[in-house]
């Protein structure tokens, strides 16, 4: 068993350490926010993450990660349920003769309370140490574990603390500077890929005391709507545009916001609701993948990135904290097989694992959003969307449960992680039942309605 640093306490720094906790290892957890998370009451109102830019955005777990918690750490589903996080069924109403295991239940919360109950069960784990308010400035190095690679030995903080590592774990999300350091050490720190998802979400939380619908995420034309039910009958709601569509920009303006809401479909419950947060926007958010094997060889050995750290993508899907939940298991996985003692084969054993199993994840997602994102900001100029087969091969899919609910069944296994919606689409007879089904009329308001909601 080994000495592993956790470099940040997000929830996928803080499951990772968990995990490796449980292996045995004993593990520390380095923090550069101070504030450690406050009483459960008080987590919403109080705690703030000024490290997280969507700390205080709507926020969704797919039924992957409730599957993943009741197998791996059994008890975080009980620990958040008792905050009041909330237990729904994808299937809803059918789930009694569809779904009587539960497979597609879904346990979610807001964002500070979800990272405030995994930091009291990371925190309560025998061999998790987490310490809050350090600042990270840089790798230490040692003897190179492998010809011609060099060697991660630990990690140094702003205050020149020196913190020796058997293992040191990137969890610092996609904003991470580890690929600055490798470069000011003088190294090539391996290949990224970035660009803008193009992607705006204008925003609130609200509470009611009637059941909100959801999950949802509904296109009409150049607007979607989002509204993510949460914990303690709160909400995440919001109108999600293209961020260059400058006739939205007043959306974030809560008079504005309310009046294009209200145009929109199925909106009643949501404009009835208490609004509990300010309004708030969010753009600039890159799809972002970095690589730390370069043609069979590692940029360095000692140091691996997970989860938002090795690859981010615009959060529209809800996937992002379930695939680095599952990033974290594979690496406690692989660190099991090969061994610490065998630096250059573990971080080899680990791209090779990511590239099998996470890639499609982060290639689908990309296929999604630029295909949305396309269709968008034609809505938004008056033009047809461009003729796209695969496309709308996937929007007939979305809507199969009516008249197909295998094939339905079989696309929701998406939302655990099974197979991606374009592992779906390759199979033939999967296409030729979807070329017999109808492409899902739109309907909502036109594109003139919306702006003239704005407008007034």
């Amino acid at each position: 068993m080994g000495n592993v640093v956790v470099c940040g306490a997000g929830a996928c720094g803080l499951l990772t350490a968990t995990l490796l906790a449980k292996a045995g290892h004993e593990v520390t957890v380095l923090e550069r926010d101070a504030a450690a998370p406050p009483a459960m009451s008080e987590a919403w109102e109080m705690w703030q993450r000024r490290g997280v830019n969507q700390f205080r955005l709507p926020h969704f777990l797919i039924p992957a990660f409730r599957e993943m918690a009741d197998r791996e750490v059994p008890e975080l589903v009980p620990a958040l349920e008792s905050a009041g996080a909330l237990r729904l069924n994808f299937l809803g109403p059918m789930k009694e003769f569809a779904d009587p295991d539960g497979r597609f239940d879904a346990v979610t919360a807001r964002r500070p309370i979800l990272e405030s109950v995994v930091a009291g069960v990371a925190e309560d784990a025998p061999g998790v140490t987490v310490r809050r308010g350090v600042a990270l400035a840089g790798l230490l190095w040692g003897a190179e574990a492998s010809p011609d690679v060099p060697h991660v030995r630990g990690i140094r903080t702003e205050t020149g603390e020196e913190i020796a590592a058997d293992l040191v774990i990137d969890a610092m999300g996609r904003r991470s500077p580890l690929r600055r350091w490798l470069a000011d050490d003088g190294l090539d720190p391996g290949p990224e890929e970035v660009e803008d998802s193009g992607v705006i979400y204008y925003g609130c939380h609200v509470e009611s005391d009637e059941p909100l619908p959801g999950p949802r995420m509904d296109w009409y034309g150049s607007v979607g709507v989002l509204c993510l039910p949460a914990d303690n009958g709160t909400a995440g709601v919001g109108i999600i545009g293209w961020s260059g569509d400058a006739a939205l920009r007043p959306l974030r303006q809560e008079a504005t916001w309310r009046a294009a809401l209200k145009v929109l479909p199925d909106t009643e419950l949501i404009l009835e609701a208490r609004q509990i947060s300010g309004m708030v926007s969010m753009a600039g958010i890159e799809d972002r993948r970095r690589r730390f094997v370069v043609e069979g060889r590692p940029v360095a050995t000692g140091v691996v990135s997970v989860a938002d750290a090795w690859a981010a993508t615009n959060p529209i899907l809800g996937r992002g904290i379930s695939i680095g939940f599952r990033h974290a298991c594979q690496l406690r996985d692989i660190i099991g097989d090969v061994g610490l003692d065998d630096p250059r084969g573990l971080v080899a054993a680990f791209d090779e694992v990511t590239q099998r199993d996470l890639d499609p994840w982060f290639d689908a997602t990309i296929w999604h959003d630029r295909r949305r994102l396309r269709e968008v900001i034609a809505a938004a100029g008056g033009e047809p969307a461009p003729a796209d087969l695969e496309w709308e091969l996937y929007l007939r899919m979305l809507s199969t449960f009516q008249n197909d609910p295998a094939l339905g069944l079989r696309f929701l296994g998406t939302t655990l992680l099974a197979e991606t919606p374009n592992d779906i689409l390759a199979d033939p007879a999967i296409r030729d039942r979807l070329a017999e089904v109808a492409t899902p009329p739109e309907g909502g308001p036109s594109r003139a309605e919306v702006l003239a909601a704005i407008a007034g």
